[in-house]
């Protein structure tokens, strides 16, 4: 039975722990019954049952070592022996484990427990050291062998990784542990491989164009590919085929953030430091969203990165959902989505539908001198005169893009698919719409709007500081507008 809170006990800090049971060592000699003999004979018949038990313990020691080795785990092993209170008596490596982690003999690496610490990884060392003495601890309730994979340290430094097998050893009499034998072997290669085949595999399904980058000379290769990607020159550099990338198909707006972004040191320091670097674009030749993702590849033996890998991944349909999608708002999202007043789009569907959507164009206005309209004329003339803008704007714009009431008397629109002619020509038709904007209950209450518009292809969340600023310049006249391309 795997004992949960043992296995537990370790953290994260090892790969792999598991037990299993091991078969019984069973044709050893049986021992004497005293009460059989006369109390004459006591004394030879205990010190006959010393010499069995003495040579059962050899023979099963014997045994199990040859199981171990018949395992195919043959490249180290340690041996540790208990007294009958489980107190540890000796530990014991064979040569084969000095010669695995780089020491030459018993000078350079005794036969001490101290000695098998100190071979640990020192971040992991506490919860392995733990775990062996939960185990020995504990080791009447865990099948005869454990399982574990872990690193260790060599003499030179370098780090391994081992995976191993330990096996209790018990007495026949009392159940408790003689004898705790493991064997173990290096996998270094094998968990490289691993995880070079576990990136290969992910990069392949994830990713419609990637590299595996060479950090010393920046070569690379390439492990998948696309029709854009192949018409760029290419370079035998990697940061520099990745910059000819941009310049060939990335949208002007993204491409001086882009070439600063692909720098060898600030790559290198960011995976260090991160995990992952990462960047957003659009593509003008492929007219799709995309992000280019910066991660670790493999390392050499010092941990220093050996490669690393670029891989290229289409956010598009993760960004855009259609127009459909949009104007199909349930009845509940119409009732939370809505302005009360102005019955157009409100600030809660900017901030939980539209905020990270990308868009060509983003415009704030709010209505001149509002507040001196609510002084004279009162609120509910400035009502009057918030609706009759919303409704304006909202005939003024088509039916794919979405006007907002950003708050008071401020108004957002967001434009989807139009040139930056097209929107002037509607900004200049809004001015003149509201000129002629009348209010029953108050005739001589004039409206007029200034307007700050940021043009481009960008997330409606970037757009909205340049819109922001260009709508304080038309603040500055009244009844007019700023355009301003990003």
């Amino acid at each position: 039975m795997e004992n949960k809170s043992n296995v537990n006990s370790i953290g994260s800090t090892i790969g792999q722990f598991v037990t299993e049971s091991s078969d019984t060592v069973i044709d050893t000699i049986p021992l004497f019954d005293i009460n059989a003999y006369p109390e004459a004979m006591h004394d030879l018949i205990t010190e006959c049952n010393r010499r069995i038990n003495e040579a059962n313990s050899k023979y099963r020691t014997a045994k199990y070592r040859e199981d171990m080795f018949a395992r195919g785990l043959k490249a180290g092993m340690y041996f540790c022996s208990f007294d009958r209170d489980e107190n540890l008596l000796s530990f014991e490596f064979n040569e084969e484990t000095r010669h695995m982690l780089g020491y030459d003999g018993l000078e350079d690496l005794p036969d001490e427990f101290d000695s098998w610490v100190k071979t640990l990884v020192p971040e992991e060392r506490d919860g392995i050291v733990k775990l062996f003495w939960d185990s020995v601890r504990m080791h009447r309730e865990l099948p005869d062998i454990t399982h574990a994979t872990y690193r260790m340290i060599k003499k030179d430094g370098s780090i391994i990784w081992v995976t191993g097998a330990g096996r209790f050893i018990r007495r026949p009499d009392d159940g408790s542990l003689e004898i705790y034998m493991g064997c173990y072997r290096d996998i270094t290669a094998q968990k490289k491989l691993e995880e070079y085949l576990k990136i290969i595999e992910a990069i392949g399904k994830v990713f419609n164009f990637s590299m595996f980058i060479d950090v010393t000379d920046m070569s690379y290769r390439m492990i998948s590919s696309n029709e854009f990607v192949d018409a760029v020159p290419k370079d035998p550099d990697a940061m520099q085929f990745l910059k000819n990338n941009v310049s060939a198909s990335v949208a002007e707006s993204f491409r001086q953030d882009l070439y600063e972004w692909l720098d060898k040191d600030k790559i290198l320091t960011a995976i260090e430091e991160h995990g992952t670097t990462s960047k957003e674009f659009y593509s003008e030749g492929a007219h799709r969203w995309f992000e280019g993702i910066f991660m670790v590849g493999d390392r050499n033996e010092d941990g220093s990165l050996a490669h690393i890998v670029y891989g290229c991944q289409d956010t598009t349909e993760a960004k855009l959902q259609s127009l459909a999608q949009q104007k199909k708002i349930s009845e509940f999202e119409t009732e939370i989505y809505i302005d009360s007043l102005s019955k157009i789009r409100n600030r809660k569907f900017l901030d939980e539908k539209l905020i990270y959507e990308p868009c060509k164009a983003v415009v704030m206005a709010d209505i001149d001198l509002f507040k001196n309209i609510n002084d004279t004329a009162g609120h509910r003339v400035g009502d009057a005169a918030i609706q009759k803008v919303a409704q304006i704007l909202d005939e003024s714009i088509r039916k794919d893009d979405v006007v907002i009431r950003y708050g008071g008397d401020e108004f957002m629109m967001v434009f989807f698919n139009i040139s930056k002619e097209d929107l002037e020509h509607k900004l200049s038709h809004m001015k003149s719409a509201l000129s002629s904007v009348k209010i029953e209950s108050c005739p001589d209450v004039r409206i007029t709007m200034s307007f700050g518009g940021a043009y481009g292809t960008e997330l409606v969340n970037n757009m909205i500081p340049a819109a922001d600023k260009a709508l304080y310049e038309s603040k500055k006249v009244r009844n007019t507008y700023t355009l301003v391309e990003i």
